[in-house]
């Protein structure tokens, strides 16, 4: 018989527990960790990511910027976003100006979105859109939404939300969660994948649309003086303030919109506050006829201007700004890769609209040509050969093989290049891809059939021989696709 020492019995069962005791704190651990992955996940998916429309979101773009990048500010709502375009100072004068507007954004959220702002950044001029004087609360849920969702939790985010919602509605806000499960219905690609110009955006929104806009000059030329409200006094306080204390000059403008009498007299009192503080103050309204706006060509809807009107605001307001500041010239520098990109996609937009305008494929192509962050998917089908446009002649610049142009079919035209990749041919089929998370099928169901060009749901077959699709690799997106 082996003796063992009642000493040892406790090592061994105290060894045991605590072997057992190890194993369920690592069980518990790994579970939190998996359980906050999946929250994690969960709300990366849900979260509010619009905050200047079709997943733009100003604020993340903040977010990936470098700190200290930013020299000049323009904060405001959608007038803002829809009138100043930052590609037009880095392409003219090298500026590195940001947006930092959110659709309707209210005083408040104005206030604490530069304070994110100056977080990382250390801008030297801040120009204030005064839109947000006209209203202190929003008229739309879903722009709640953009204004006091967007910003990462922190105190400055719970500032924001205790001064503007109700005491026993905060903890929603603050929770998030309350809020965002409602959109699992309304979940698409970018909800799960970063929507591109999110990485390289300067807070701008590009749009080519034009609406008939209309402005009263009796109106913006009225001197007459109305009340500034306590709010609107305090908030004009508190942006100098704010911009004071972090060195910036701070300027006050009118982003060209069709103004009422009550509006315009508010900003009339505005004026004559700033005026008496000897703060700088511009109503681009009073400067249409010196910017050559265009009330049917420069406006994308009655309210906002679009690209064309944006590029002449932005032209004169850079010419002043030069003048005013000395501002550093960042063109050249590796590190301010954000604004050459935010270039390319101005440059591109401008590109593919003159390509969905156009009535000439020879147009189509010069312009295409030029694009080098673009691919084009070209497709001869049909009765091609006997028509009255030589379509050789259109696509020779290309580098159109003449034997290879008589049989059709469809080709890749991608950095320079011309290749062939599939034969008009019953059951030929094939898949070309553009991104990694958009692949083209390309068929031949016969002459001219829908499905002989289709890319989920979307096809892109039209019922004329000559079909260009072309697919722009900044925003990984279909641009334009024409039929001649």
């Amino acid at each position: 018989m082996i003796l063992i020492p009642a000493s040892s019995y406790t090592l061994i069962f105290n060894g045991a527990g605590m072997k057992k005791g190890l194993s369920y704190c690592t069980k518990c651990v790994c579970f939190f960790v998996i359980l906050a992955l999946l929250i994690s996940s969960a709300y990366n998916a849900l979260k509010w990511k619009d905050t200047t429309g079709e997943y733009l979101s100003s604020v993340e773009q903040l977010y990936s910027t470098p700190e200290g990048l930013i020299d000049v500010v323009f904060v405001g709502s959608s007038h803002c976003y829809f009138g100043i375009q930052p590609a037009v100072l880095w392409e003219k004068y090298g500026i590195a100006s940001f947006d930092m507007s959110v659709s309707s954004q209210d005083k408040n959220s104005a206030y604490h979105d530069l304070i994110e702002l100056y977080k990382t950044q250390n801008p030297s001029v801040i120009y204030v859109d005064l839109h947000a004087l006209s209203y202190d609360k929003q008229l739309v849920v879903s722009n709640v939404y953009r204004n006091y969702l967007s910003l990462k939790t922190s105190p400055n985010s719970i500032a924001l939300v205790n001064k503007y919602v109700e005491e026993e509605d905060r903890e929603a806000f603050y929770l998030r969660f309350p809020i965002i499960h409602t959109r699992y219905r309304e979940l698409q690609k970018n909800d799960f994948v970063e929507y591109a110009p999110n990485s390289f955006g300067r807070g701008e929104y590009i749009t080519c649309r034009a609406g008939e806009s209309w402005l009263d000059l009796d109106i913006v030329n009225d001197p007459a003086v109305g009340d500034l409200s306590e709010k609107n006094r305090e908030w004009l306080e508190n942006m100098i303030a704010l911009a004071e204390e972090h060195n910036s000059r701070i300027e006050f403008i009118v982003i060209p919109f069709p103004v009422g009498a009550e509006e315009q007299a508010i900003l009339n009192a505005a004026e004559e506050m700033l005026a008496k503080e000897n703060y700088a103050y511009t109503d681009y309204n009073r400067m249409t006829d010196q910017l050559g706006m265009d009330f049917q060509k420069d406006f994308a809807d009655a309210e906002h201007l679009n690209v064309y009107g944006a590029q002449k605001l932005t032209s004169l307001l850079g010419e002043e700004l030069v003048k005013k500041y000395d501002l550093p010239d960042h063109r050249g520098d590796e590190r301010y890769w954000q604004w050459d990109t935010d270039l390319k996609w101005y440059e591109n937009t401008l590109a593919c609209q003159r390509m969905s305008e156009t009535v000439d494929p020879r147009e189509y192509v010069s312009v295409m040509t030029d694009l080098s962050d673009c691919i084009t998917l070209v497709s001869l089908d049909g009765d091609f050969l006997n028509s009255e446009i030589d379509y050789f002649e259109v696509l020779e610049p290309l580098g159109m093989n003449y034997e290879e142009y008589r049989t059709g079919g469809k080709w890749i035209y991608r950095d320079g290049r011309l290749e062939k990749i599939s034969e008009n041919r019953i059951g030929a089929e094939t898949y070309y891809d553009f991104s990694r998370y958009d692949r083209i099928k390309i068929a031949y169901e016969g002459p001219m059939n829908p499905e002989n060009i289709a890319m989920g749901r979307k096809t892109y077959q039209g019922s004329s021989p000559l079909t260009f699709a072309t697919y722009d690799t900044i925003l990984e997106k279909m641009a334009v696709c024409r039929q001649f």
